[in-house]
């Protein structure tokens, strides 16, 4: 469970990139921003904290990755 965490928003992000563009691939944020969320609820729910930091960390690697896609489109 905690490297679903991890790599939720990375791979939401990959699959975008792939099948769009690259440029495409910033709503991504949305997406695993929001999957992100409630997996962080069953998480704490669950009393894994484990998995819940690693989900921060997912929603963080998914925004830097996001950020670098709004970059290629937008600038």
């Amino acid at each position: 469970m905690v490297w679903l965490g991890l790599l939720q928003g990375a791979l939401i992000w990959l699959i975008m990139a792939v099948y769009l563009s690259i440029s495409a691939a910033w709503i991504s944020l949305a997406c695993g921003g929001l999957i992100g969320f409630f997996l962080y609820l069953v998480a704490i729910a669950y009393e894994d904290y484990r998995f819940a930091k690693a989900t921060v960390w997912g929603v963080l690697l998914n925004a830097f990755l996001s950020s670098f896609s709004a970059g290629l489109a937008f600038f």
